[in-house]
């Protein structure tokens, strides 16, 4: 018999005196009214899908293009055991190899890479990052991904970490470069190579642990007035067949993750496939991602649900997951926290994503671009966030959950024998849920953000029991025994 936990939603109307935000556990049951039709939802728990590495954000306390301060007691315990994370992005500094090390490639000296002396026109150096970097990682942080900007100018054709102007751009990819061309020369592939391997061996030496994975270009199709590199896909294959051949030959572990587009569905494509559809290029590479900007659409025909899982689909005959490696953009109210919510739940659905990383987790002054501030200050972004990174944890494995009510979008996780359920209800009336069928003998602990709760620990539900959603809200359910 298939092992199946049933979900029955009713649509309720809001009363007065709704359900406010406290910081002890308030009641949330509801008996459900017999005379009334449920609409079932169906956990399958028979039916998986992929595995989550885990959730994550961006940088340090404050940006590296600030002076700080970039981490304290009270960051990374916000980072680590409130919020949940488990993945963190860095970049490699367009000033950690400011001048060559050597002429020879092939002979690497770790003691001439710059570690903490800063250079004018470039974010803070590795060393600046190294306190708040092991201190996640001593706190618990197991998978660190990294992300180049720009090679060291000395390294592209323009000679700067930039485009040298103004505009922001995505040109062709120029076969014929000149003194102004915003491109890493290919006479330089293997001297960049031996720049990512030293990155990887000074941060395993600096932090204490290896680096997870590495993506050799961030938005590699834009030419922008900040630190960037312009590739077509055919650059960005051999690019990574000499930088994998190297890693290959130096016996590191670091995954390569492409190509970091974002946007445009062929453009994406026309960065990921030449890579993927070349064997020797493919080995290289741990796993596909991409920036979920402008990609949170829900319903099921939506072109952005279309688009996730278009790009799932290039990876999934070599087992490569995809991954979220970036995103912001979201108003700091519960409006912005829904839209967050739906492309979360959009990611994981129809993507299959296994991994979710926000922009910068934090910024001097709270904006759409981080989920706290400096200061320690939280948006509902991290509230809604945390309803995921919290409680859905590295190793889960998604499971099938399906909703007639196009209200509430559910999404489900086992670990260790216990279902979690992350649920959002996009409707503008309280839902109320219950449980029955093979799977009703699970007790639930819940935990709800909504327009006046910030992941508020609500009363933990019996075998049986129903509880109410609120409208424009996500809770999560965690199962326990």
């Amino acid at each position: 018999m298939k092992n199946k936990l049933f979900f029955a939603a009713i649509g309720l109307a809001a009363v007065a005196g709704g359900i406010a935000a406290c910081k002890q556990p308030t009641p949330g049951n509801t008996p459900t009214p017999p005379s009334i039709t449920a609409t079932t939802v169906t956990l399958d728990l028979t039916r998986t899908y992929q595995t989550i590495a885990g959730f994550g954000g961006f940088g340090a306390q404050d940006v590296y293009w600030s002076s700080g301060p970039f981490t304290s007691q009270r960051f990374v315990d916000d980072v680590v055991t409130d919020l949940g994370c488990t993945i963190i992005r860095d970049e490699l500094p367009t000033s950690f190899e400011f001048e060559n090390d050597n002429a020879d490639p092939n002979l690497t000296d770790l003691s001439k890479y710059n570690l903490s002396q800063p250079v004018a026109g470039h974010h803070v150096p590795f060393a600046s990052r190294v306190p708040h970097l092991k201190a996640l990682y001593q706190a618990g942080v197991q998978t660190f991904i990294t992300s180049v900007w720009s090679p060291a100018p000395w390294m592209k054709w323009n000679n700067r970490i930039d485009n040298g102007t103004s505009a922001n751009s995505a040109p062709a990819y120029s076969t014929t470069p000149t003194g102004a061309t915003n491109q890493l020369k290919t006479a330089n592939y293997g001297e960049f190579a031996e720049l990512c391997v030293a990155y990887c061996r000074l941060f395993k030496r600096e932090i204490g642990i290896d680096l997870y994975g590495l993506s050799v270009q961030n938005e590699p199709r834009f030419s922008q007035s900040y630190q960037s590199c312009v590739y077509d896909g055919e650059a960005l294959r051999d690019l990574i067949k000499v930088v994998g051949q190297r890693f290959k030959k130096e016996g590191l572990t670091t995954k390569l993750f492409l190509p970091e587009d974002v946007g445009w569905l062929d453009g994406v494509a026309t960065m990921t496939l030449p890579t993927l559809n070349d064997p020797e290029a493919r080995q290289y590479v741990g796993m596909v991602a991409t920036h979920g900007y402008a990609l949170d659409g829900v319903a099921p025909a939506s072109t952005d649900a279309a688009t996730w899982q278009t790009m799932a689909g290039w990876g999934q005959p070599y087992n490569l997951p995809l991954w979220m490696t970036e995103t912001s953009g979201y108003k700091n109210n519960n409006e912005g926290a829904m839209a967050l919510a739906k492309a979360m739940y959009t990611a994981l659905r129809y993507g299959n994503a296994s991994a979710w990383v926000f922009w910068t987790l934090s910024t001097a002054t709270l904006d759409e671009y981080s989920l706290m501030s400096s200061k320690g200050e939280k948006s509902k972004r991290y509230y809604v966030s945390k309803q995921y990174y919290r409680y859905v944890r590295p190793g889960a494995v998604r499971v099938d959950a399906a909703s007639a009510d196009p209200d509430l979008l559910p999404l489900a996780f086992v670990k260790d024998n216990l279902p979690t359920l992350v649920i959002t209800n996009i409707g503008t009336t309280d839902k109320t849920i219950l449980t029955t069928g093979d799977g009703a003998s699970t007790p639930y602990k819940v935990f709800v953000t909504s327009a006046s709760e910030n992941c508020t620990e609500r009363t933990a539900l019996k075998a049986g029991e129903s509880v109410t959603i609120p409208a424009q809200s996500v809770m999560t359910l965690v199962g326990v025994k």
